[in-house]
């Protein structure tokens, strides 16, 4: 029995991993490292088509081509290449500097992720326009009654210098000294009583949760462990659909493989309520605690390129 047993596992051992298996898998790493940002595979369009059932919409030659060089075919005035360039908002895809044996890789890998067919475009679904949360409300007011007042003292201003009069200068210096210590205290107590309710990390404080976030042109990826690198991607688990808990203190660690980016939490009303910094090299911890349930989204707040406007990604809070 031992011995049959033995057998058993050196045949096992033995025998190599099918071709189909290997270039799946490392097509799989290609995907989610260089195509994923801006492609889906069965979800819709985002910055570039869907990629779904790609192989049977173009030929394995024309494929190999893009792929590698789609920079190129463009610039030669390729047909399809063109006309790809124009719908999708004249944004260049890349060059990866893919070899052709890598390409092949990444078609193996996306017609064994879709079905032969491609699929429909997600459907786009309008969120109700929300109204504006209470604090923003405020804002909102106070900008526009300080913006009117400012427009009143420049206007009376530009009228009293049709009638020049002398003026008394150790009277207007000490109105000026009155209207400046207004302001400091004015600001004072601001931050007074804002500061307390800032969400950024305090000494002494233990989420009961940490979730990295890996910021890339043009998505963020969240991870219970850090993503420091491309080389990374598809190796680390990522959180396809990341769920908070209502009133539990959270940490993001916030990084980017690439370049600046903003992270921009909005809660459930579309205000924002926490945001940071993501910057390469660099870990920003911003600790948030959700109050309400509902959908959260977290867009970029600095521009990063041509498909800044498309960076963004839901989570949820229950």
């Amino acid at each position: 029995m031992r011995i049959a047993s033995g057998l058993a596992l050196l045949f096992i051992l033995a025998c190599p991993v099918p071709a189909a298996a290997a270039a799946g898998d490392e097509g799989r790493l290609l995907y989610e490292r260089q195509c994923a940002a801006c492609h889906t595979i069965g979800e819709g369009d985002r910055i570039g088509p869907d990629l779904a059932g790609v192989n049977e919409r173009r030929p394995r030659d024309w494929l190999l081509s893009f792929v590698t060089g789609p920079d190129r075919m463009i610039a030669a005035g390729d047909p399809v290449a063109v006309r790809l360039y124009e719908r999708y908002n004249r944004i260049v895809m890349p060059n990866l500097n893919l070899s052709e044996e890598q390409a092949g890789q990444l078609l193996e890998y996306l017609a064994l992720a879709a079905p032969a067919a491609a699929a429909p475009a997600a459907a786009v679904t309008e969120l109700p326009r929300p109204a504006l949360a209470g604090p923003q409300s405020r804002v909102l007011q106070l900008f526009l009654v300080i913006s009117a007042v400012i427009v009143l003292v420049f206007t009376w201003v530009a009228l009293s210098t049709r009638n020049p009069v002398e003026v008394d200068v150790h009277r207007a210096y000490s109105i000026r000294r009155v209207l400046f210590v207004i302001a400091v205290v004015a600001l004072a107590g601001l931050l007074v009583l804002t500061l307390p309710k800032a969400p950024y990390a305090r000494a002494g404080a233990e989420p009961a949760r940490v979730v990295y976030v890996a910021a890339r042109q043009f998505d963020f990826l969240f991870s219970e462990e850090p993503i420091v690198s491309t080389a990374e991607v598809g190796i680390v688990p990522t959180l396809a659909n990341l769920v908070l808990t209502k009133d539990e203190l959270v940490e993001f660690r916030v990084t980017s493989l690439d370049v600046n980016h903003g992270f921009g939490l909005y809660g459930p009303d579309r205000q924002i309520v926490a945001q940071t910094q993501a910057m390469p090299g660099y870990f920003n911890r911003l600790l948030f605690r959700p109050l309400a349930p509902g959908e959260y989204k977290v867009f970029c707040l600095e521009y990063c390129a041509a498909g800044h406007h498309l960076m963004q990604v839901r989570l949820t809070v229950n």
